[in-house]
């Protein structure tokens, strides 16, 4: 078994099929990581046969094929062959459990050509003797364009400024002859991937972190060795859920249950972790500390057994989840915290909104096979708005006419808001609006509660980061606020879908003080048809809808295969929430729905087969 890595928190997407489903895709400064074999620059030797396998050093090998060489074995986790590139000395010192940084070039990473440095004579001894000379050395340097940088000690990942320090920083290998052969005697503690040993080498996992109410858990997705077994994937699982993350979701957006100094353990036998924890814990983070133990775990484990349940000991006595009859064996049904699903009243969860010719809002229970349940008169608001949307709890309205922004109670009366230009609307599940106003490169939020009561609330313009810089000079084409409220799926300059998490001032708490959304590192762009709506469709995959073809499009926001439907007629607009069915606007104000993105679409109808007519359908959110 090779040696257990860090995950890379970053989004290492299957970049293949999102080329067959949208066409293209388009990196412009951030995205999936992409990794390449290493090959060689001019002046070196072909070393052909070194590029996509591992084998031990050969006889009489040059320094650049020694490099070459050794990166394969240590990429592809073959740590004893890796070890035979070096010299004495570095093998004892090189330990790639404690490699600092992996490297991700934008192409080929080169291997340049060495030449080798002469033997230096060394001076008289005390003795008189004439002293013996340095071994021959030489110097490889590995070179190429920096994609991403990823830090293997906490696994924060970062796209370097094209003009930044680390935008082609080369990487240097020392070399001595050993033996009459070229031998690494200095290697820096970094890791370099190819695309065919990654795919080979790491599996997709979430960790889960709770959002800054403590309300929902927020997947942070990762990617683990499947070198690993099952016990050793649980104890690494459990120990990156001691510390909030250190990708695009710190910062706090998302935060542990676990207390800062408790001391923690795991084991795992016959599907069962249990899981020690010695500190300080009130009874409210050991249902928070167990529930994100649960969903991280389950299921996990590449070799073996799968995680299943979980026993949470806390100061050596066992904790028994609500309901479980003096049993500690917790299973994820058990769990008192699970991820956000969208509406959080009951009595909105499958309710749809839509606007009629009229002006008029009804709300509706869509049944199977397209049949409409009850359809119930919301709101009177006047005609000429052609979009609307409804808080999580069903409380408020927001609606656009034209480009301009109206806010109230559900039943009205709606409020014109400050400013114009606006765009697109979705809610969180704080009862805060968030809104784009496209080409002029902002996006506002507008405070909850009593602000939107029938008057105009000042509304919050919001700072777009990525990394430690401000995004500028981009168009908000739209923006929907996950239902966990921490997350954002964003559209950019109309052909480019990208992911952030809402990080609010400290202290504060949602809806307060300054706010800002720190991009996650995976984009995709769509230069063909572009992008024209997207929508939340689950706790971790979203749908767009793109260009004049009517193509809509399943995304999961960890960088996975993405799936593709392109629809026979013109879609106008799409809506999804989780477990519920998917709902079209199409011409002539009609609405279709299908139960799944693939499955067969029908319009939305009376029980009598009477089309129901409506524009802008949109379920809570």
């Amino acid at each position: 078994m090779g040696s257990f890595r860090r995950p890379l928190l970053a989004v290492l997407a299957a970049v293949a099929a999102a080329l067959a489903v949208t066409g293209c895709v388009s990196m412009p400064s951030a995205g999936p990581v992409l990794s390449y074999p290493v090959s060689q620059e001019t002046g070196g030797q072909n070393g052909q046969n070194l590029q996509f396998t591992t084998q031990l050093p050969g006889t009489g090998w040059t320094p650049q094929q020694m490099v070459s060489g050794f990166l394969i074995a240590a990429a592809a986790n073959q740590d004893q062959v890796a070890r035979e590139y070096l010299a004495p000395a570095e093998r004892k010192r090189w330990n790639p459990s404690l490699t600092t940084t992996t490297y991700v070039y934008q192409t080929r990473p080169n291997v340049l050509n060495a030449a080798p440095q002469p033997t230096v004579p060394q001076p008289a001894g005390t003795d008189g003797k004439k002293g013996g000379g340095q071994p021959p050395s030489a110097v490889v340097q590995v070179t190429g364009k920096i994609q991403a940088i990823l830090s293997t000690k906490d696994g924060t990942y970062a796209v370097p400024s094209p003009s930044g320090p680390n935008s082609s920083g080369p990487q240097y290998y020392t070399l001595v002859k050993t033996g009459g052969q070229w031998r690494i005697s200095a290697a820096p503690s970094v890791l370099l991937l190819t695309q065919a040993q990654f795919a080979d080498d790491y599996d997709l996992r979430n960790l889960y972190f709770f959002d800054p109410t403590d309300h929902y858990l927020v997947p942070d997705p990762v990617y683990v060795p499947l070198q690993a077994s099952a016990s050793t994937l649980t104890t690494r699982l459990v120990d990156y859920l001691k510390s909030p993350p250190g990708d695009w979701l710190a910062e706090g957006a998302t935060e542990t249950a676990f207390p800062p100094d408790a001391k923690v353990t795991a084991t795992l036998a016959d599907n069962l972790a249990t899981v020690n924890v010695t500190g300080t814990i009130s009874k409210a983070q050991r249902a928070q500390v167990a529930s994100q133990l649960l969903w991280t775990l389950v299921g996990s484990g590449q070799a073996g057994s799968q995680v299943t349940s979980v026993v949470l000991i806390v100061n050596g006595k066992p904790f028994y989840p609500s309901g479980s009859t003096g049993n500690p064996v917790e299973t994820q049904s058990q769990a008192s915290y699970g991820p956000a699903t969208g509406a959080s009243a009951a009595t909105a969860g499958q309710l749809v909104y839509y606007l009629d010719s009229a002006g008029d809002v009804y709300s509706n229970r869509v049944g199977v096979a397209g049949v409409a349940g009850k359809q119930t008169l919301v709101a009177k608001i006047g005609a000429g708005y052609g979009q609307i949307a409804v808080s999580q709890d069903g409380k408020y309205l927001a609606a656009l006419r034209g480009q301009e922004l109206y806010i109230g109670p559900i039943h009205g009366p709606l409020a014109r808001q400050q400013g114009s230009g606006y765009t697109t609307l979705s809610w969180d599940p704080n009862d805060n609006l968030w809104t784009t106003t496209g080409t002029d490169e902002q996006i506002f939020v507008f405070r909850a509660g009593a602000a939107l009561n029938s008057r105009q609330a000042k509304p919050i313009e919001v700072t777009v980061t990525s990394g430690a810089n401000i995004v500028s000079a981009d168009q908000f084409t739209a923006l929907q606020i996950a239902p966990d409220g921490v997350r954002v799926a964003m559209i950019l300059n109309a052909d480019e879908l990208s992911f952030g998490a809402i990080v609010w001032a400290p202290g504060r708490g949602p809806g307060l003080g300054s706010v800002r959304i720190q991009l996650s590192p995976f984009n995709v762009g769509d230069l063909t048809s572009g992008f024209d709506q997207v929508t939340w469709y689950g706790a971790d995959n979203v749908i767009t809808l793109g260009g004049p073809t009517s193509t809509l499009t399943e995304y999961p926001v960890n960088g996975g295969t993405p799936t593709s439907q392109m629809l026979d007629q013109t879609v106008q607009s799409i809506t999804a929430s989780p477990g519920q069915a998917l709902i079209a606007g199409v011409t002539k104000d009609e609405m279709i729905e299908a139960s799944n993105l693939t499955g067969a679409w029908a319009p939305i109808a009376t029980s009598a087969g009477t089309p129901v007519k409506g524009i802008s359908p949109t379920y809570p959110g």
